[in-house]
Formats: structure tokens, C-alpha cells, sequence
């Protein structure tokens, strides 16, 4: 997991510049302005999924896998509580659904918690457990986008 502020981005160490590029890459989009909804980059490879909805409990959620990409969140609007954890936490997962790159669980070894605000960005490596959209205090309507990177983009 990486963890930073969007206005701070250029100077962000230890990002690479492919991620960083990607990044900016996608905020020409002025992602605060899109509808809900799925927005093309480069084709299966790159594309962006904006979402508006209310948190919820941690308690009610579910901790999310994928294999394929990676997960660039960004919090537009709101705040919001992420539980995750290292690659190889992830208790008892289910079924992984190869046509959408997901696998869910209920438990992992050794949470950790971060607590999202507007502008912050998080990104999730594949295999790296992660439950978005917990509440923080109070249910809340929050807005995010999240970039979907496919890991062979990175390989080098």
C-alpha cells in the first residue's frame, strides 16, 4: 500500500513514474466533475470507476482481493475509513472471480486502518486486501475514483 495527498504528488517519494504519470494522467479528467460511472484511460489496461455512495459499517463489508490490477483510490468527497492488509493476510478467501478481478474475506491477520480525506490517494498492489467505504464516525455520502491499473504496466 502507498499512501499520499494528491497536491503533493510531484514531490511524492518512493512513487514511481509510470504511477505518477498515470495519476495525472487521470485527474486531467477533473474527476470531481464525472458522474458516476466507468471512464476509459488505455483500453482494458487503464480506466478510471467513480463512485458516490454512503459508508457504512466495517462490520457489514467485506475485504476485497484482485489479482490483476491495482487500485488507485482517491477521495473526492467526504471521509472515509479503509481497513486493509499485507499481501498473504487475507483469512479463508472465497472464489476469485477472474472475469472481474475480484475475491472477497471477512477476516485477515493483523489490520491496520486508514482514515481517507479529500485529496488523499491510497493505492492497493494486487493480492492486497482492502475493505473501502467504512464509515468513520457517521454514515456519510463520500465520492472517490478509483484508477485501475493493470499490474503488467508496471513490470518494468
Amino acid at each position: 500500500m502507498i499512501l499520499g495527498k494528491i497536491s503533493d504528488l510531484s514531490v511524492q517519494t518512493g512513487l514511481s513514474s509510470s504511477l505518477r504519470a498515470i495519476i495525472k494522467q487521470a485527474l486531467t479528467r477533473d474527476l470531481a466533475t464525472l458522474d458516476a460511472g466507468r471512464y476509459v484511460i488505455d483500453g482494458e489496461d487503464i480506466f478510471i470507476n467513480v463512485m458516490a455512495f454512503d459508508t457504512s459499517a466495517a462490520e457489514s463489508k467485506r475485504y476485497e482481493l484482485h489479482r490483476e490490477y491495482l487500485d488507485i483510490q482517491i477521495l473526492l468527497s467526504g471521509t472515509e475509513r479503509i481497513d486493509f492488509g499485507l499481501e498473504g493476510s487475507a483469512q479463508q478467501p472465497d472464489i476469485y472471480h477472474e472475469d472481474d478481478d475480484y475475491q472477497l474475506c471477512d477476516s485477515l491477520e493483523q489490520r491496520q486502518t486508514l482514515h481517507m480525506v479529500l485529496g488523499m490517494f491510497a493505492i492497493f498492489l494486487p493480492n492486497e486486501p482492502h475493505k473501502p467505504g467504512c464509515m468513520v464516525n457517521d454514515s456519510q455520502k463520500i465520492k472517490k475514483a478509483v484508477i485501475k491499473v493493470h499490474h503488467s504496466l508496471l513490470a518494468n
